[in-house]
C-alpha cells in the first residue's frame, strides 16, 4: 500500500495537469484520471462507503469524467472503475484492477507512458503477488514495457525480473517467457545482440515445445528484428512473416508489419516497404506505431528524392512529442535524409543531435548508427535485392494489405 499522504501519490498525473491549460483536452483527461485514481486509493483504504452513489467525491469524479473530450474510450473505462467500486460491497480490489489495467493500456495507445506507469504502479501496490500472480505479472510486464519505451532501462529490467519471478513461482510459463522477451528487447536497445539472440532462440524453442503460439510469435518477431540488425534482411522478412501468421492482436500485427516493412526497406524494395508503412500510418492502433511508420515514410521520401513529401513527414514528426527512442531515431534518419537531399550541413547537425540523445539515453545501437553516418560524406539507399519466390510472395501479400487498408479509409 501507499503511505497516508495522498498528495505524494500519482505525481505524473499532477505534472500532466500542470503542463496544460484548463481549456485543453489533455488537462481534462489528466484531471479525470487523477481524481479517479485518488478515489480508488481512498476506497481501498477507507472502505466501500467511499463509493456510495450520493458521496460528494463520487459526484466530483463523475463530473470530471464527463468533462473529457468525446471520441476516446477513456471516459467509459473510468466510469466502469467508479461503477465497480460502487457495486462492490466489501471494497474488493479484484473488481477494479482489470479496469485499471485497461486504463493503463489505453494510456499506452495514446503515448502517455509515464501516466501508464503510474497506473500500473497502483495495480501492483494493491495486488498480492502470490494470490493474484496473474494480475501482478501482467502489471509488471506492462510497466517494464513502458519504462523501456521511456528509456529507463534499469527500472525496466527490474520490472521484467519481478514479472519473471512472480510467474515462475506460480508456474506460469507464459509469463516467464514474456519476461524473457522483455529482457531481450532491452539487450537489443543496448546493442547487445548476442544476448538478445540467445534469449530469443531459447524462448522460441520453449514456446514451441509448450505450444504457446502467441508467445512464439512474439519471440519470432523480435528475432526478426535482431536478424535485421545483423544485416540478414531476407531472414528478417521470413521470420517476421512467420510471426505475423500467429500474432494474437492488432497491436502485435502492427508492430510486426512495421518491422517487416523495415526489412523490405533494407533490402532496397522501397515500394513494398512503402506499402507496409502506408498501411500502418492509416490503421495502426497505437500512436507509437503511427509515428514509427511516418518516420520510415520520411526516410523513403528522401531516398526517392522527393523533397515535398520529405518535408511533409519531417514537419509532422517535428511537431510530435516523440518518446526518447523514436526521437533519437528521428535525428539519425533526418541526418541521413538531409545528406541524400544534398543538405550536408543540416545532416551533420541532425546526426550530432542523434549522438547526444543516444549517449544520454543509452541507445547504443542508434548511437553507433549516428556515428557511422556522421563520418560518411553521403548516404546511398540500398540497391534492390533479387527476390526469392518466398520473398516475392510475401511482398504480394503486403501490397494486397495496402490496397485493402486504403480502400477502407
Amino acid at each position: 500500500m501507499f503511505g497516508n499522504d495522498q498528495t505524494l501519490r500519482h505525481l505524473p498525473f499532477f505534472e500532466e495537469v500542470a503542463a496544460h491549460e484548463e481549456h485543453e483536452g489533455a488537462w481534462r483527461a489528466a484531471t479525470a484520471g487523477l481524481v479517479t485514481l485518488r478515489l480508488v486509493d481512498q476506497w481501498i483504504e477507507e472502505g466501500a462507503d467511499v463509493a456510495a452513489s450520493d458521496a460528494w467525491s463520487v459526484r466530483a469524479v463523475l463530473n470530471a469524467i464527463d468533462q473529457m473530450d468525446e471520441g476516446s474510450p477513456v471516459p467509459s473505462i473510468l466510469k466502469s472503475v467508479v461503477a465497480a467500486m460502487h457495486h462492490s460491497a466489501s471494497a474488493d480490489v479484484h473488481d477494479v484492477m482489470p479496469r485499471l489495467m485497461a486504463y493503463g493500456r489505453t494510456l499506452e495507445y495514446e503515448a502517455k507512458w509515464t501516466l501508464a506507469v503510474d497506473v500500473y504502479d497502483a495495480v501492483i501496490a494493491h495486488t498480492h503477488p502470490i494470490e493474484e500472480s496473474e494480475s501482478a505479472t501482467a502489471a509488471h510486464l506492462r510497466r517494464g514495457i513502458c519504462l523501456r519505451t521511456l528509456g529507463s532501462f534499469q527500472q525496466a529490467t527490474e520490472a521484467f525480473a519481478a514479472a519473471g519471478t512472480i510467474a515462475g513461482q506460480a508456474g506460469d510459463m507464459m509469463g516467464v517467457l514474456r519476461a524473457r522477451i522483455g529482457d531481450a528487447k532491452i539487450a537489443v536497445a543496448r546493442g547487445n545482440l548476442p544476448r538478445a539472440e540467445a534469449l530469443l532462440d531459447e524462448t522460441i524453442s520453449q514456446a514451441g515445445e509448450l505450444q504457446i503460439s502467441m508467445v512464439q510469435s512474439e519471440a519470432l518477431h523480435d528475432r526478426a528484428v535482431v536478424a535485421g540488425l545483423r544485416g540478414r534482411h531476407d531472414l528478417a522478412v521470413e521470420l517476421a512473416y512467420e510471426a505475423l501468421r500467429d500474432c494474437s492482436s492488432q497491436i502485435d500485427r502492427d508492430r510486426i508489419l512495421n518491422d517487416l516493412g523495415t526489412a523490405f526497406h533494407m533490402l532496397g524494395l522501397r515500394s513494398v516497404a512503402r506499402d507496409a508503412f502506408l498501411v500502418l500510418s492509416a490503421t495502426a492502433q497505437e500512436q507509437y506505431m503511427r509515428w514509427a511508420a511516418t518516420l520510415s515514410l520520411m526516410a523513403i521520401a528522401a531516398e526517392d528524392g522527393s523533397q515535398p513529401m520529405f518535408d511533409q513527414y519531417r514537419v509532422q514528426l517535428k511537431a510530435s512529442e516523440l518518446p526518447p527512442k523514436l526521437q533519437t531515431e528521428y535525428y539519425v534518419r533526418l541526418g541521413r535524409a538531409y545528406h541524400q537531399l544534398a543538405h550536408e550541413d543540416l545532416g551533420q547537425i541532425a546526426l550530432a543531435k542523434a549522438i547526444q540523445l543516444g549517449e544520454h539515453y543509452g541507445y547504443f545501437g542508434l548511437l553507433f548508427e549516428a556515428e557511422d553516418a556522421i563520418s560518411a560524406s553521403s548516404a546511398h539507399p540500398a540497391l534492390p535485392a533479387e527476390m526469392s519466390p518466398m520473398i516475392s510472395g510475401i511482398a504480394d501479400e503486403v501490397r494486397n494489405m495496402r490496397i485493402a487498408a486504403l480502400t477502407l479509409t
